[in-house]
């Protein structure tokens, strides 16, 4: 739920404090996506690293088309769909280097456990 709730309400400030997807997106984004990883089985973490870039891709398509419904008509909504991948690509890369992180303090951890 993390994984989702939290860049939903990143997007829902960033969308009513000024346009597009702004910090508050960014830092939902990367803390909901550590968060998930924190909190998944060794098994989920795949489905974390893999679903994160399409949980930042799919929050800001909606958020997107639910403010500004109108600029996405037509040709808008593929101009739209390419400016939402190339602007998402650095949030994706953010949330997934932060599931990363927290994946490999969690191996460290668990290797530090069974030796001592």
């Amino acid at each position: 739920m993390a994984a989702v709730g939290l860049p939903v309400v990143g997007a829902a400030i960033s969308e009513l404090s000024g346009p597009g997807m702004g910090l508050a997106f960014t830092v939902g984004a990367v803390l909901g996506t550590g968060l998930a990883a924190a909190l998944s089985t060794r098994n989920g973490w795949w489905w974390v690293l893999a679903a994160s870039p399409l949980v930042v891709l799919g929050v800001t398509a909606a958020a997107e088309l639910l403010a500004n419904r109108e600029l996405y008509q037509g040709k808008g909504l593929a101009t739209g769909g390419a400016k939402w991948v190339v602007h998402g690509f650095p949030v994706m890369a953010e949330a997934a280097v932060a599931a990363l992180l927290v994946i490999v303090v969690r191996v460290v951890r668990d290797r530090r456990r069974h030796r001592g």
